[in-house]
């Protein structure tokens, strides 16, 4: 987990994570800034060796991180001779968000790199792609807020992966994520807590609805992301609390830079 904080953090980088599988690396979202730079580093890996690359919508908190990995992109292409180039998934607001703050804020030379270094893949809702071997269906995630899209991914050991980008699971979009092994989705705070963080006003949603939602929906392994900072380093063990009794799976309210093993809780 790269990022778990939510879009105005304060003790905590932006959502996003780095899923590995075998020879699978896929990076999920970018954070707000050139942080994202430094959170792969510490992650065991330099921006330059991504080839692939999820972005789930087009708010600053996970886009304006992806432009320094698309920076990092066509830096290694121009310095090593590299031809092979960085896949890009995301909607086609996110691609043409992108597009439009690299052409705007880089020299011309260099947001010409970035297209030569980049395939960007448009997905919408019900498109199924093979990324680098792992079947990877996508979906609406019928935010209130803004377009944005979720996955869910098939892993080497036969489970699924699915993630929702900051959106919560919802009655709106439980069906499309039902069947999962696991999922991270966007728990904004506390339901005991909503007077003071307004996750409604946000189009958010609170750990006791995500719990509900979740346990209805069936789903084993729940990560909680996208969430306030001011309850660090208590946050897990808070929210465990309110969500028990509403979800009897296995709930993980990682912080930043927390690894988490798929396989230790098959």
């Amino acid at each position: 987990m790269l990022g778990t904080g939510s879009a105005f953090p304060t003790r905590s980088y932006n959502s996003c994570f780095l899923l590995r599988d075998n020879g699978l690396m896929l990076l999920v979202d970018a954070g707000g800034g050139n942080g994202i730079l430094a959170r792969l580093r510490e992650a065991g890996t330099d921006a330059s060796a991504l080839r692939h690359f999820f972005v789930s919508h087009a708010h600053t908190d996970h886009i304006l991180g992806a432009v320094w990995i698309l920076r990092a992109a066509a830096q290694r292409m121009r310095e090593g001779g590299e031809t092979e180039r960085l896949h890009l998934y995301g909607n086609s607001d996110v691609v043409e968000a992108l597009r439009t703050i690299c052409r705007l804020t880089l020299h011309t030379a260099d947001y010409k790199r970035v297209e030569e270094a980049t395939e960007f893949h448009i997905v919408a809702d019900g498109d199924c792609i093979d990324i680098d071997g792992h079947r990877t269906e996508f979906f609406d995630v019928r935010s209130m807020n803004v377009r944005q899209t979720g996955f869910r991914l098939q892993l080497d050991n036969g489970l699924t992966l699915a993630a929702t980008g900051d959106e919560a699971l919802t009655a709106h979009n439980a069906e499309a994520f039902r069947g999962a092994d696991w999922l991270v989705c966007g728990a904004f705070c506390r339901f005991a807590d909503r007077d003071i963080y307004q996750p409604y006003e946000k189009h958010h949603y609170t750990v006791a609805d995500v719990a509900r939602t979740a346990q209805e929906t069936g789903i084993p392994n729940l990560v909680l992301v996208h969430c306030e900072d001011r309850s660090l380093p208590r946050r897990e063990e808070l929210y465990r609390s309110e969500a028990a009794g509403l979800y009897g799976g296995n709930l993980i309210v990682p912080e930043d830079g927390r690894v988490i093993d798929l396989s230790a809780y098959v």
